[in-house]
């Protein structure tokens, strides 16, 4: 300034000829002291924010990292102490299992007893509902688990005889003419038929087939549950045969029949199957398929739900699958003599004399699957008089004793009952079953 001052006075009004010298902003050590505090506090701050946010970042890094490694000893006890107890109920289990194949259960827990108010001639069917029925020469009565009645029919008749499709019974006087059909709700129908009944089958529904005779004719009709005639066949020991067994599957649509007939003045043997259905309405008396038998005896026939059919001969089983038309799938021989069959929907069986190879043991008993595959044989030596097949257990017994086999071929149960046995039926609840003395209703659990 003073500079300028100085060269105006010398040179007057040539000053303002003079080039401004370029100006720059005014220094100020406050300014300059401040704004370098403000720089170096600013500066320290975001370098103590970063150390702060490195230490907090290293410390949570540390953390996290002590955590991560907490966490991992804690996976990896939790994963050994599971490993372990999974391995200890596995073994556990396994033992258990083993345990139980292996094991005969020959002890049983008296559950209840009730006196039986009915006289020895009653015949106890179960429904799979926790209903029983109870059925003797004046009528029928339903009960429950906890043995209340639910509900009952009275008749009169000389010697009632059953047949049984799930939950449907068909109950008919053997030689008489009345028959009558129940379900777990009651009665569904009952009517007479014309000639004196010899046998008698149902099915779900309710349709009843029945075998007649009339001096010497037999009839084969199947009716509906109010009586009416869906099928007449009738047939003479010179025409078809005398009839020896018959079925009806359980849907009512076919019917097998085993029939012994002279021909050429020699005995032969056959099974008739019928279609009632579009299948078997060209056909004469809806016959559909006619299989003979030179050298065996066929005793008896049996479907095997609705499509398949089994006949048992004397020197084995043929096994029968079709739709509409059963076709011959498979042929088993047995070289002993046939003691006893037994079947349901899905299973059927033969006990017969013992073989070369058991001479020891007196009884040989094989189980199949419907489709001739077989289940298992085993050996036993016990003197029944009844062998039944429920669920997937096989029940033979005596008066005195009681076996039960698992359909996979595994003796469950054998021991002797301090009470006279009628009849062995399951009961509700794992384990229990029905016993039928001459004085009570017996209920016990195995094991």
């Amino acid at each position: 300034m003073k500079f300028l001052n100085k060269l105006k006075k010398e040179k007057g009004t040539d000053a303002e000829k003079v080039k401004p010298i370029r100006s720059e902003s005014k220094f100020s050590f406050r300014d300059a002291l401040g704004n370098l505090k403000s720089a170096v506090f600013g500066k320290a701050v975001n370098i103590k924010e970063l150390y702060n946010k490195k230490a907090n970042q290293d410390m949570q890094s540390d953390e996290m990292l002590d955590l991560s490694s907490k966490l991992r000893l804690h996976k990896n006890k939790v994963r050994i102490r599971t490993a372990v107890i999974l391995t200890i109920v596995l073994a556990v289990s396994v033992g258990y299992g083993v345990y139980h194949h292996v094991k005969v259960y020959r002890h049983y827990t008296l559950v209840s007893s009730e006196e039986r108010s009915d006289d020895n001639a009653t015949q106890y069917v179960f429904l799979k509902k926790g209903s029983t029925l109870k059925c003797n020469p004046n009528g029928v009565t339903c009960v429950n688990k906890s043995d209340e009645v639910q509900w009952n029919t009275t008749f009169t008749m000389q010697n009632p005889v059953l047949d049984v499709c799930g939950t449907t019974v068909a109950v008919a006087d053997q030689r008489g003419n009345d028959v009558y059909i129940f379900n777990e709700n009651g009665l569904v129908g009952n009517f007479k038929v014309e000639y004196s009944l010899t046998k008698i089958r149902v099915t779900r529904q309710g349709v009843v087939a029945a075998v007649l005779e009339d001096g010497d004719v037999t009839w084969i009709n199947v009716y509906d549950t109010q009586g009416n005639i869906i099928v007449k066949n009738k047939t003479s020991i010179g025409k078809a045969g005398y009839p020896l067994d018959m079925d009806i599957s359980s849907d009512g649509l076919k019917m097998a029949v085993a029939f012994a007939g002279i021909q050429n003045q020699m005995l032969n043997f056959k099974v008739d199957f019928y279609n009632f259905s579009s299948v078997g309405k060209d056909q004469e008396n809806n016959l559909v398929k006619e299989v003979e038998y030179e050298n065996s005896v066929i005793p008896q026939v049996q479907f095997l739900g609705e499509d398949y059919a089994v006949a048992f001969r004397d020197d084995g089983v043929t096994v029968f699958n079709g739709k509409h038309v059963p076709e011959e799938k498979k042929n088993i021989t047995v070289e002993q003599e046939i003691v006893s069959t037994f079947y349901d929907d899905d299973y059927f069986g033969m006990i017969t004399e013992s073989d070369e190879e058991q001479q020891h043991h007196k009884y040989k008993m094989e189980l199949y699957r419907k489709n001739g595959t077989k289940c298992f044989q085993t050996y036993f030596d016990m003197e029944y008089s009844e062998v039944k097949i429920h669920g997937e257990e096989v029940f033979l017994y005596s008066s005195s004793e009681i076996m039960i086999y698992t359909t996979a071929g595994k003796l469950k149960y054998s021991a002797g009952y301090e009470k006279q046995i009628s009849e062995v039926i399951p009961a509700e609840g794992l384990g229990k079953y029905m016993i039928i003395t001459p004085d009570s209703v017996d209920i016990i659990k195995i094991g």
